[in-house]
C-alpha cells in the first residue's frame, strides 16, 4: 500500500472543500453524518462539549462497537469546521481497518503533517479511529509524541477492544474517556423527551405504570443508539443490527487469533449461569479451554470488548477478592440479547427476546443487568468497585455493592418478597447500617432501608446514592 496524500484523500472528503446550494460546508457526502441526520432519534454526548481543543492534548475514546465513538468522531470535526471555522485541511480522521501495523499509521501521519509544514503556525487535529485494530498502537503514539510531532496538535483516538495500554506522551494532556451506551435516564430523556421533563421524585407515582412500559422496552433495545433508531424507525430492532454486532465481536476475536469457537461456548457458560456464582475452572471443564488461565483470557477479552464485565465478591476487608467465584454481567441489556439469542441458535433475535422477556428467570437477570449497567455508567462509567456479597453458606446475598469500604452503596434486588426488616438483618449481617432494596411496586423512603422500583432506581439514581454515601457504615465482619 503506498501512503499518500491520494490515499489520505478517501477518508478526508472535506479537503475537498464542498459546499451546498446556500452557501453552506456541505456534510452531506459523509456516510456517517448523512445517516445521523436521517435518524429519527439524535443524542449528542456530552463528551462534544468535553474535548479541549485548545491544547495539546490525546484524548482516547474508549467504548463497545456500535455505541457511537466513529459519528462522535465525525460529529467533532463537524464542530471544527462548521462552528469554530477550522480550515479542512487542518483536519485529519483516519479508520485503521486497512492497516496492520503501527508504523503505517505513524506514515499517514507525518505524510498528513509534512503537508502542511509552511503553515506550522495552523493548529492541526488528529482522528483516528478503530485504533486499537493496531498491535502496539500506543508505542507507535509514544514514539510520535517523543519525537515532538504533537506540538500544536490535539488528537483524539477511538478504540472498541483497548484494555492496558502505556502511552507516553511528555508535555500533552492525555485523558482517557468511556463511551458507553445509554443509561436507562438518558434512554427516557430521547425516546420520549415530554414525558422525561414531567417526571420527578414528586409525581414518580403518577407515571409509574407509563415507565414500567419504557424498562421493559429498554430491557428490549439496551442503550445503544442504532438499536434505538431501529425501534423506534420500525418498531423493532432489525436483525441486521444484531447480525453486524456479532460480525464485528467475531471479527475482532479472529484478528486476536483466537479461537471464535471456545469464546462462542464461553459465552454459552455466561448464559447457562445468569447470576450465579462461577469460576474458571468451571467453565474451563465444560469449554474446550485446557485450562481455567485460558477461560481466564477470554473473559478479559470479553471484557477488554466492553461486552462484559467480572463482578468479584467482597471479602472480609470489605475488598473484592478475584480469587473467589465471580459473577459474569453483560454491559447492557442489547448485548444480553445479542448473545442469548446467537448461542440459543436463533433466526430471529427480536422475535425470541419478545418471546422470553417476562419468563422469570430472564426478566430477573435484565433487572440485574440495568442496576449493574448504571452502576458501570455511573462516573464515566469508571466504577471500577462493583461486587457482591454472600454470607459463607451462600444462603444470603447483597446484589451490588459499589464503591470500596465507607463509600460502599449496598443493594438488594428483591426476588421473592421482602421487607425492610429481613432487607435491614442481611444489611446488617454483612456490616451496614444503611441500604438500598429495589422492589417489584414497593415505594418507600422514610426508614434506614430506602425501598424503590426499579425505574425509580434509575432514573434519581444519584439521590439514593447521596443517602447512602453519607450514612454510617460498619467495618465488614465475618459472617
Amino acid at each position: 500500500m503506498e501512503i499518500n496524500l491520494d490515499l489520505l484523500q478517501i477518508q478526508n472528503p472535506w479537503w475537498d472543500y464542498k459546499f451546498s446550494s446556500s452557501g453552506e460546508y456541505n456534510f452531506n457526502f459523509d456516510p456517517v453524518l448523512s445517516e445521523y441526520e436521517n435518524h429519527v432519534l439524535k443524542w449528542k454526548p456530552k463528551i462534544l462539549d468535553e474535548i479541549d481543543f485548545e491544547k495539546d492534548s490525546i484524548y482516547i475514546l474508549e467504548g463497545a462497537r456500535a455505541v457511537g465513538k466513529t459519528t462522535i468522531l465525525k460529529l467533532l470535526i463537524k464542530k471544527l469546521i462548521k462552528k469554530d471555522k477550522i480550515k479542512p485541511n487542518n483536519i485529519f480522521y483516519y479508520s485503521c481497518h486497512n492497516l496492520e501495523t503501527n508504523e503505517q499509521l505513524n506514515e499517514l501521519i507525518k505524510v498528513f503533517l509534512s503537508s502542511l509544514k509552511n503553515f506550522k503556525k495552523e493548529r492541526r487535529y488528529i482522528f483516528i479511529d478503530e485504533i486499537t485494530l493496531i498491535k502496539n498502537w500506543d508505542k507507535g503514539m509514544s514514539y510520535l509524541a517523543g519525537a515532538g510531532k504533537f506540538k500544536n496538535i490535539s488528537v483524539v483516538l477511538a478504540g472498541s477492544v483497548l484494555g492496558e495500554f502505556k502511552l507516553k506522551a511528555p508535555g500533552l494532556k492525555i485523558d482517557s474517556k468511556i463511551i458507553s451506551s445509554l443509561s436507562f435516564k438518558d434512554f427516557t430523556r430521547l425516546i420520549n423527551p415530554e414525558l422525561f421533563g414531567k417526571i420527578n421524585k414528586n409525581n414518580y407515582l403518577k407515571f409509574e405504570s407509563k415507565l414500567e412500559y419504557y424498562v421493559d422496552i429498554y430491557f428490549l433495545t439496551g442503550g445503544f443508539i442504532s438499536c434505538l433508531n431501529s425501534f423506534a424507525e420500525n418498531g423493532a430492532i432489525r436483525q441486521n443490527v444484531y447480525s453486524n454486532y456479532l460480525y464485528w465481536l467475531i471479527a475482532d476475536i479472529a484478528k486476536l487469533k483466537r479461537d471464535t469457537g471456545l469464546m462462542r461456548q464461553t459465552v454459552e457458560q455466561i448464559i447457562l449461569n445468569l447470576g450465579r456464582t462461577i469460576g474458571y475452572k468451571t467453565i474451563a471443564k465444560k469449554t474446550k479451554a485446557k485450562t481455567h488461565l485460558t477461560t481466564a483470557e477470554y473473559l478479559k477479552i470479553l471484557e477488554s470488548m466492553f461486552a462484559v464485565k467480572m463482578v468479584y465478591q467482597l471479602n472480609e476487608r470489605g475488598e473484592p477478592d478475584t480469587r473467589k467465584s465471580k459473577k459474569v454481567y453483560f454491559r447492557d441489556p442489547f448485548l444480553f440479547w445479542l448473545f442469548y439469542s446467537y448461542i440459543h441458535g436463533s433466526i430471529d433475535y427480536w422475535r425470541l427476546s419478545r418471546e422470553r422477556l417476562h419468563r422469570a428467570d430472564v426478566y430477573h437477570f435484565l433487572t440485574e443487568t440495568a442496576v449493574f449497567s448504571q452502576l458501570i455508567k455511573s462516573g464515566d462509567g469508571k466504577n471500577k468497585y462493583v461486587s457482591f456479597w454472600r454470607d459463607r453458606t451462600g444462603k444470603k446475598e447483597i446484589n451490588f455493592i459499589a464503591g470500596r469500604k465507607k463509600n460502599n452503596m449496598p443493594i438488594l434486588i428483591e426476588r421473592d418478597s421482602i421487607n425492610s426488616a429481613r432487607a435491614e438483618k442481611i444489611f446488617n449481617q454483612a456490616g451496614f447500617k444503611r441500604g438500598i432494596v429495589i422492589s417489584r411496586k414497593k415505594l418507600d423512603l422514610t426508614n434506614n432501608i430506602k425501598i424503590a422500583p426499579l425505574s425509580y432506581f434509575l432514573l434519581f439514581y444519584k439521590d439514593l446514592i447521596n443517602f447512602v454515601e453519607t450514612s454510617e457504615v460498619y467495618d465488614f465482619i465475618k459472617s
